[in-house]
């Protein structure tokens, strides 16, 4: 994976679209119909990425990547699938875009994915490393939220004078972990974004999902 680089421009990418380059040793393109659609986001995007990742791949986005390439491995983590998309905006003068990762990972049971979501912390390095994204960690804080099912996260970073903010998702289905990430440098982006588009992905499925609540 290469250096990560500044998020000016986007708030999520540049891991995301190496990674899709470089995967290619789990392969996943069946479980995109658990990923969202164009039809599931609030607002008009543009598709910037999609592809397959391995534990080894997440992992390696973190800041200590064997620690967490050891961790998932330990998890039962086999790999996954992601998407980008980037709002698309009409006429400048533009605001910074709102930018949606939705992903989801295979694990070898259904209890390695419901464990999995029910130990994930508020702590801005384990969101961060939850999704094949990458957020500035300056002065970061992280909160859980509410939610009705999943576990529901806000992190903050600064970027420069930009506070950039993320709204992570998570929910455990069978063997699979479907998560939502929305984020921008603007402050515009809330947490019912995320929930609406997990809920829209949830209803095109038809098939309840487990809370993955501790």
């Amino acid at each position: 994976m290469p250096a990560r680089t500044s998020i000016a421009a986007v708030l999520l990418g540049a891991a995301m679209l190496s990674a899709c380059q470089a995967s290619g040793r789990f392969e996943g393109p069946e479980l995109d119909r658990y990923l969202c659609t164009a039809e599931d986001l609030p607002f008009d995007v543009i598709e910037q990425a999609r592809g397959d990742f391995t534990a080894a791949d997440l992992g390696g986005l973190s800041r200590d990547p064997e620690v967490r390439k050891a961790e998932y491995r330990a998890a039962g983590m086999e790999g996954g699938r992601f998407g980008f998309w980037k709002q698309a905006l009409p006429r400048p003068p533009f605001e910074s875009p709102l930018n949606v990762v939705c992903q989801v990972i295979a694990f070898d049971s259904s209890a390695a994915a419901a464990s999995w979501v029910a130990n994930l912390e508020a702590d801005p390095v384990r969101i961060r490393d939850s999704g094949m994204l990458w957020a500035p960690l300056g002065e970061a804080r992280a909160e859980e939220l509410a939610a009705e099912r999943g576990r529901l996260f806000r992190l903050e970073g600064m970027e420069g004078e930009a506070r950039v903010t993320l709204f992570a998702h998570h929910v455990a289905r069978e063997h699979l972990v479907l998560s939502v990430f929305v984020g921008d440098r603007d402050g515009r982006t809330e947490a019912e974004m995320a929930l609406a588009i997990a809920a829209s992905r949830d209803a095109r499925l038809g098939e309840p999902a487990t809370s993955g609540s501790r």
